[in-house]
């Protein structure tokens, strides 16, 4: 056996280990020690998540697509915007190779405002009620019908489009009366304007898109990047069916056994996904008005109508983590209860893609 060659290949293989774990190290150190701010319509100035560096955490490029479609919910309206308005929905066939779009369900039971519905005849929510109208584009439409009735309403509309019509480019609005099961018998907007359903309460209701090839995409509402003229506390949700979306985030309130009752209006919320994923923290803060309904007892945390927000963005760090520093909210109003700060986040695939959005956990700050 030749020992000087063994000693030397030794020497090698432990210098090259050496070698990777020192750049493994410093990858990661540099990734926890490097900051960057988050926008913030409370107080950017103190926010902070960590930085993955693109030569730490390679960004892909999209994913590809054919089949597409979009479908946005009050968009660039005011904060207490209706879903009664008309074409405060708006489908577009997003397709690039002319698959036609026959089928759109909208499923609310998901949505981070819990008990909203669609009622279409006046029996969940205020007195004022309406089916669904085609506000225009219908000559594309085949017809609608409800699935999954609750509380007097339903949590599923369905919207059939004729087979060769919706192409690529085309455009469908159309509107129909959503409300809390909560404020049943009351007259309209509702108490506290709470009968004023947007797409900012509906965030997270499940979208799914089916086309004429078969086709199946899913989605879910997040709130729409652009406010128009409405302001920062616009009511604007979209989503967006396409391939390639990012992983559901996992959140939670740390050292707070959410839901819960807190007295300071700071909280740290813990974000985990894949390493190198842009984030975005959502915290609405929402209001519960029940006077003169005749509808079901709400839970202990439930709020129904939308009052303030505030946004969050940052980037998951190498462990798989982002620590983000909120800002609870406690409108003061005559009437009603406030303070139900309801959180939430998304990820962003590096190209504006969002994906599924995360279980909403609700710190209510007390006085």
């Amino acid at each position: 056996m030749n020992l000087a060659r063994t000693r030397s290949r030794v020497q090698v293989v432990w210098a090259g280990l050496l070698l990777a774990g020192l750049m493994a190290f410093a990858v990661l150190a540099r990734a926890q020690a490097s900051q960057t701010s988050i926008s913030s319509a409370s107080s950017p100035a103190r926010l902070y998540l960590p930085v993955v560096y693109d030569d730490a955490i390679p960004v892909l490029p999209p994913a590809p697509y054919s089949a597409a479609a979009r479908l946005e919910i009050t968009p660039r309206k005011a904060i207490n915007a209706s879903t009664f308005n008309p074409g405060s929905f708006v489908v577009f066939n997003e397709s690039r190779n002319d698959e036609r779009l026959v089928e759109l369900r909208i499923d609310l039971s998901t949505a981070i405002f819990p008990n909203m519905v669609f009622d279409p005849y006046g029996d969940a929510g205020d007195r004022t009620a309406k089916d669904v109208e085609i506000d225009s584009g219908g000559d594309l439409v085949k017809g609608h019908h409800y699935e999954s009735p609750r509380g007097g309403g339903y949590d599923v509309l369905v919207l059939n489009f004729r087979d060769e019509r919706f192409k690529p480019g085309r455009v469908v609005t159309f509107s129909v009366d959503v409300d809390a099961t909560s404020i049943r018998g009351t007259y309209a907007p509702g108490p506290g304007e709470s009968g004023s359903v947007g797409g900012l309460e509906l965030v997270g209701a499940t979208v799914t898109a089916r086309f004429k090839d078969g086709t199946t995409l899913t989605g879910e509402v997040w709130r729409m990047d652009d406010a128009g003229a409405a302001g920062p506390d616009h009511s604007g949700g979209a989503a967006v069916l396409r391939p390639g979306q990012p992983a559901r985030p996992q959140i939670e309130a740390l050292g707070v056994d959410a839901p819960a009752v807190v007295s300071l209006a700071d909280q740290w919320v813990r974000v985990r996904g894949p390493a190198g994923t842009p984030v975005t923290v959502l915290v609405v803060e929402g209001g519960l008005f029940t006077e003169g309904a005749t509808g079901p007892a709400p839970g202990p945390f439930e709020a129904n109508n939308a009052l303030t927000t505030r946004e969050y963005r940052g980037v998951v760090n190498a462990f798989g983590t982002a620590d983000v520093l909120v800002a609870l909210s406690r409108m003061p109003l005559p009437t009603g209860q406030t303070g139900f700060n309801i959180i939430t986040a998304v990820f962003d695939d590096h190209h504006g893609l969002r994906g599924p959005v995360a279980e909403p956990i609700v710190l209510r700050l007390g006085h």
